[in-house]
Protein backbone atom coordinates (compact mmCIF):
# COMPACT_ATOMS: atom_id res chain seq x y z
CA UNK A 1 0.00 0.00 0.00
CA UNK A 2 1.44 3.38 -0.96
CA UNK A 3 1.83 6.12 1.63
CA UNK A 4 -0.91 8.16 -0.03
CA UNK A 5 -3.34 5.23 -0.07
CA UNK A 6 -2.47 4.44 3.55
CA UNK A 7 -3.10 8.05 4.60
CA UNK A 8 -6.43 8.19 2.76
CA UNK A 9 -7.57 4.88 4.21
CA UNK A 10 -6.55 5.94 7.72
CA UNK A 11 -8.44 9.22 7.34
CA UNK A 12 -11.51 7.40 6.03
CA UNK A 13 -11.37 5.04 9.02
CA UNK A 14 -10.98 7.96 11.45
CA UNK A 15 -14.02 9.68 9.94
CA UNK A 16 -16.06 6.51 10.30
CA UNK A 17 -14.99 6.11 13.94
CA UNK A 18 -15.81 9.74 14.64
CA UNK A 19 -19.39 9.17 13.48
CA UNK A 20 -20.07 6.07 15.56
CA UNK A 21 -18.39 3.82 18.12
CA UNK A 22 -16.68 0.86 16.51
CA UNK A 23 -14.82 -2.13 17.90
CA UNK A 24 -11.63 -3.60 16.47
CA UNK A 25 -13.47 -6.47 14.76
CA UNK A 26 -15.92 -4.17 12.99
CA UNK A 27 -13.11 -1.95 11.74
CA UNK A 28 -11.05 -4.97 10.63
CA UNK A 29 -14.04 -6.21 8.62
CA UNK A 30 -14.58 -2.74 7.15
CA UNK A 31 -10.92 -2.40 6.13
CA UNK A 32 -11.00 -5.84 4.51
CA UNK A 33 -14.15 -4.86 2.61
CA UNK A 34 -12.30 -1.77 1.37
CA UNK A 35 -9.59 -4.04 -0.04
CA UNK A 36 -6.93 -3.42 2.61
CA UNK A 37 -4.86 -6.54 3.25
CA UNK A 38 -2.80 -8.23 5.96
CA UNK A 39 -0.16 -6.11 7.61
CA UNK A 40 -1.77 -2.86 6.48
CA UNK A 41 -4.97 -3.75 8.35
CA UNK A 42 -2.94 -4.29 11.53
CA UNK A 43 -1.03 -1.02 11.07
CA UNK A 44 -4.23 0.98 10.64
CA UNK A 45 -5.94 -0.75 13.59
CA UNK A 46 -2.92 -0.06 15.78
CA UNK A 47 -2.89 3.61 14.78
CA UNK A 48 -6.64 3.98 15.42
CA UNK A 49 -6.24 2.35 18.82
CA UNK A 50 -3.26 4.53 19.78
CA UNK A 51 -5.23 7.63 18.81
CA UNK A 52 -8.28 6.40 20.81
CA UNK A 53 -10.55 6.21 17.77
CA UNK A 54 -11.06 2.54 18.66
CA UNK A 55 -11.31 1.32 22.24
CA UNK A 56 -12.90 -2.10 22.81
CA UNK A 57 -13.49 -1.37 26.51
CA UNK A 58 -15.35 1.85 25.70
CA UNK A 59 -17.24 0.06 22.93
CA UNK A 60 -18.34 -2.78 25.25
CA UNK A 61 -19.65 -0.35 27.87
CA UNK A 62 -21.56 1.72 25.31
CA UNK A 63 -22.94 -1.36 23.57
CA UNK A 64 -24.17 -2.97 26.80
CA UNK A 65 -25.94 0.21 27.94
CA UNK A 66 -27.45 0.86 24.55
CA UNK A 67 -28.74 -2.65 23.95
CA UNK A 68 -30.22 -2.89 27.42
CA UNK A 69 -31.89 0.53 27.41
CA UNK A 70 -33.06 0.64 23.81
CA UNK A 71 -33.66 -2.99 22.88
CA UNK A 72 -34.37 -4.24 26.42
CA UNK A 73 -31.85 -7.08 26.06
CA UNK A 74 -30.61 -9.11 29.01
CA UNK A 75 -27.04 -9.83 29.98
CA UNK A 76 -26.87 -13.25 28.30
CA UNK A 77 -27.77 -11.85 24.88
CA UNK A 78 -25.50 -8.82 25.30
CA UNK A 79 -22.60 -11.11 26.29
CA UNK A 80 -23.19 -13.36 23.28
CA UNK A 81 -23.23 -10.43 20.87
CA UNK A 82 -20.06 -8.90 22.35
CA UNK A 83 -18.34 -12.29 22.09
CA UNK A 84 -19.30 -12.44 18.42
CA UNK A 85 -17.54 -9.09 18.01
CA UNK A 86 -14.44 -10.63 19.63
CA UNK A 87 -14.45 -8.24 22.59
CA UNK A 88 -12.08 -9.51 25.34
CA UNK A 89 -13.87 -11.24 28.22
CA UNK A 90 -12.66 -8.80 30.93
CA UNK A 91 -14.20 -5.92 28.96
CA UNK A 92 -17.48 -7.83 28.61
CA UNK A 93 -17.55 -8.53 32.35
CA UNK A 94 -16.86 -4.88 33.14
CA UNK A 95 -19.62 -3.72 30.78
CA UNK A 96 -22.20 -6.13 32.21
CA UNK A 97 -21.22 -5.27 35.79
CA UNK A 98 -21.70 -1.61 34.87
CA UNK A 99 -25.42 -2.08 34.23
CA UNK A 100 -27.50 -0.79 37.14
CA UNK A 101 -29.10 -3.87 38.75
CA UNK A 102 -32.26 -2.09 39.87
CA UNK A 103 -32.84 -0.59 36.44
CA UNK A 104 -32.07 -3.99 34.91
CA UNK A 105 -34.69 -5.78 37.03
CA UNK A 106 -37.24 -3.00 36.57
CA UNK A 107 -36.81 -3.13 32.79
CA UNK A 108 -37.54 -6.86 32.72
CA UNK A 109 -40.47 -6.40 35.10
CA UNK A 110 -42.01 -3.76 32.80
CA UNK A 111 -41.42 -5.86 29.69
CA UNK A 112 -43.06 -8.87 31.35
CA UNK A 113 -46.06 -6.74 32.35
CA UNK A 114 -46.47 -5.58 28.75
CA UNK A 115 -46.13 -9.14 27.47
CA UNK A 116 -48.63 -10.37 30.08
CA UNK A 117 -51.34 -8.21 28.53
CA UNK A 118 -50.89 -9.95 25.15
CA UNK A 119 -50.88 -13.57 26.40
CA UNK A 120 -54.03 -15.70 26.30
CA UNK A 121 -52.92 -18.42 28.71
CA UNK A 122 -54.89 -21.59 29.49
CA UNK A 123 -53.78 -21.54 33.12
CA UNK A 124 -51.16 -20.06 35.46
CA UNK A 125 -48.50 -22.62 34.44
CA UNK A 126 -48.99 -21.81 30.77
CA UNK A 127 -48.71 -18.10 31.59
CA UNK A 128 -45.51 -18.67 33.59
CA UNK A 129 -43.98 -20.71 30.79
CA UNK A 130 -44.76 -18.08 28.17
CA UNK A 131 -43.46 -15.21 30.29
CA UNK A 132 -40.26 -17.08 31.07
CA UNK A 133 -39.76 -18.02 27.42
CA UNK A 134 -40.18 -14.38 26.46
CA UNK A 135 -37.54 -13.33 29.02
CA UNK A 136 -35.15 -16.08 27.86
CA UNK A 137 -35.55 -14.89 24.27
CA UNK A 138 -34.50 -11.42 25.34
CA UNK A 139 -31.40 -12.85 27.00
CA UNK A 140 -32.29 -12.61 30.68
CA UNK A 141 -30.94 -15.02 33.25
CA UNK A 142 -33.22 -18.02 34.03
CA UNK A 143 -33.39 -17.38 37.78
CA UNK A 144 -34.32 -13.72 37.41
CA UNK A 145 -36.79 -14.53 34.62
CA UNK A 146 -38.50 -17.17 36.77
CA UNK A 147 -38.76 -14.92 39.85
CA UNK A 148 -40.18 -11.95 37.97
CA UNK A 149 -42.51 -14.10 35.84
CA UNK A 150 -43.92 -15.59 39.07
CA UNK A 151 -44.34 -12.09 40.47
CA UNK A 152 -46.20 -10.89 37.36
CA UNK A 153 -48.31 -14.05 37.06
CA UNK A 154 -49.17 -13.86 40.78
CA UNK A 155 -50.52 -10.33 40.35
CA UNK A 156 -53.06 -11.38 37.74
CA UNK A 157 -56.50 -12.94 38.25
Amino acid sequence: MSDLTYARTLERARNLCARREMCSREMRDKLTAWGVEGEDVQKILQKLTEQKFIDDRRYANAYARQQHLLRKWGKIKIRMMLQRKEIPEPFIEEALDGLDEEVYRQTLREELRKKRRTIKAKNRYDLLARLQQFAYGRGYEPDLARRLAEEIAGNTP
